[in-house]
């Protein structure tokens, strides 16, 4: 008997030995398991699989297998800009990740939590629950782990803050995340933890460098350009980690020298992104690659390049609008369908009051085009003859526009002179000289940079931003807004009118060539300030054109 319970005894705990190791090591497979998807898919992973680990999770009463399985289900929602769907996992991981005590779980939770606040603009309530993930974050015990999430926090902490037109806490905020990664422990660092690293050491160098290189006015050249190199330093030293971000890394490098003036670097790595995106398929990438290597040339005087590149990027920017077009229209279509099934009785119901509806607008459309027409028209000749007065000006101030130009260099500066007056008035003097400065101003190129603003502007004609919005709400009778736009639709019409070969362009290339980056927002400009469409101002000249020839 005694032998036979001594035999049990032995089999008992050979049983939970091995049922104990075994949990262990599924614990431990599961684990693995979710960091080789991150590893592998990056931002956005695979919901199906992580599903499947987080019910494993729950089979065998893993709870921390569960909770990182919801932080991850929470990451990817908000990746495919489900925020719904985040917050519910993100309420069931909170309450199991105070359970748990679990600092690393509770920090993630609450940074992506603040993404979506971010995401949504609503910037107050994003700065409270990051200083939220801060604090759970500043409490993780590896310090690798803990410098890594550090990073990721300060990032956002930087997105934040550009969101708010807040450049100071912009760079703060960019350079302490830069310092966290810089700072990690690095021996014996897990693969997992690598794969962290590097991502987010490469991609603080290169916001460095972007900082420096276009956020700041006016762009500084020589401090970006060490980020940069910094960051290209790991195409050579990990490179399995670098290629994660070498499209980005590339195009950031084009337009970086590009900006600097040393275009034949910027096609180089332009071609070093188009190489790369060949493996990835990256339109977007290849698109800015195009537009880099066509403006290079472009600034070389190089026209038969920049044309052959100017209809690659053409081509390519029609084709993803068309793309993205078609992508809305096929995701709408079964709702479409249904709502003719629906609908189809009511239409046989109508359809005889529809067709005496249809014939009395269409007569009255008929008028209304008719009419439209003798506006277009008259619109146009009144362009025209504004060109004409406008052309004979030009040829009669050059000289006289390269004198003011050369003054406008060598005047001091008056920027404190406006808060130093206690009537807020602007002097006589001060007004001629700065209305001078935007006469030069006008004659330039430099209003076609994209998102120019009165802060730039003053800084340019080194004055105060307020001395400079007041001066031109009373001199030009518009608002800064409605100045930009009127110097950059004449900018084109003008190219439209005196050089032919701008009319063979696209609508798209027309925008971007005088600073809109929508082409929907270019055609409204253009239609509010003319009266007419860019489309119907082509096709006019043409028509005037050919009747002149015959």
């Amino acid at each position: 008997m005694k032998k036979s319970l001594y035999l049990m005894l032995i089999l008992f705990s050979f049983y939970t030995v091995s049922y104990s190791q075994t949990s262990r090591e599924t614990q431990r497979n599961i684990i693995n398991s979710y960091n080789r998807i991150e590893i592998d898919d990056k931002e956005i992973a695979s919901m199906d699989k992580v599903k499947k680990l987080a019910d494993q999770s729950k089979k065998i009463d893993f709870q921390q297998g569960v909770l990182r399985g919801l932080t991850m289900l929470q990451k990817i929602a908000l990746m495919k800009n489900d925020y719904i769907l985040s917050g519910k996992y993100s309420d069931e991981a909170e309450v199991l990740a105070e359970k748990l005590k679990n600092n690393s779980a509770l920090s993630a939770i609450y940074l992506y939590r603040g993404k979506i606040n971010i995401i949504l603009d609503k910037l107050p309530e994003a700065e409270v629950i990051l200083n939220k993930s801060l604090g759970y974050a500043e409490k993780i015990e590896n310090p690798a782990d803990r410098h890594i999430q550090l990073c990721r926090i300060y990032a956002n902490f930087a997105g934040m803050y550009e969101g708010k037109n807040d450049p100071k806490n912009w760079y703060v905020s960019t350079k302490k995340s830069l310092d966290a990664i810089e700072t990690t422990p690095t021996n014996n660092l897990t693969e997992y933890q690598k794969s962290k690293y590097y991502y987010l050491y490469i991609f603080e160098l290169m916001n460095m460098g972007n900082y420096y290189g276009y956020a700041v006015n006016p762009p500084k050249p020589e401090l970006a350009e060490p980020y940069f190199k910094k960051m290209m330093a790991f195409e050579k030293s990990a490179p399995e980690y670098f290629k994660i971000l070498d499209l980005e890394a590339y195009e950031s490098m084009s337009s970086f020298y590009l900006v600097k003036g040393d275009y034949q670097q910027s096609i180089d790595y332009a071609q070093k992104l188009l190489l790369t995106e060949k493996t990835k398929s990256n339109h977007r990438e290849r698109l800015m690659a195009y537009r880099n290597i066509k403006d290079a040339y472009r600034l070389l005087k190089d026209d038969v390049k920049e044309n052959q590149y100017l209809r690659l990027y053409t081509a390519l920017n029609d084709s993803i609008i068309q793309s993205e077009k078609k992508a809305i229209v096929h995701q709408s279509r079964d709702e479409i369908k249904k709502a003719n099934v629906k609908n189809e009785q009511s239409k046989k119901t109508l359809l005889f009051y529809g067709g005496i509806v249809i014939v009395i607008i269409a007569f009255g459309s008929w008028v209304l085009v008719r009419r439209n027409n003798r506006i277009l028209r008259k619109n146009y000749e009144a362009m025209i003859d504004r060109l004409k007065v406008e052309s004979v000006q030009t040829e009669n101030s050059i000289n006289v526009i390269h004198e003011i130009e050369d003054n406008t260099q060598i005047e001091p500066d008056f920027t404190d002179e406006f808060e130093a007056s206690n009537k807020n008035l602007i002097s006589a003097e001060t007004e001629a000289r700065i209305l001078r400065r935007l006469s030069a101003f006008e004659k330039s190129d430099k209003f076609l940079r994209k998102d120019f603003t009165v802060s730039h502007l003053a800084t340019h004609l080194n004055t105060n931003s307020k001395y400079l919005a007041e001066i031109i709400k009373n001199n030009k009778s518009q608002n800064f807004s409605n100045y930009i736009n009127n110097l950059r639709i004449n900018y084109i019409v003008h190219k439209l009118y005196n050089d032919p070969k701008y009319r063979e362009y696209k609508i798209s290339y027309l925008a971007e060539e005088c600073g809109y980056a929508s082409p929907q927002v270019f055609v409204l400009a253009f239609k509010k300030i003319n009266g007419v469409t860019p489309s119907y101002f082509i096709q006019s000249l043409k028509e005037d054109e050919v009747l002149v020839y015959n």
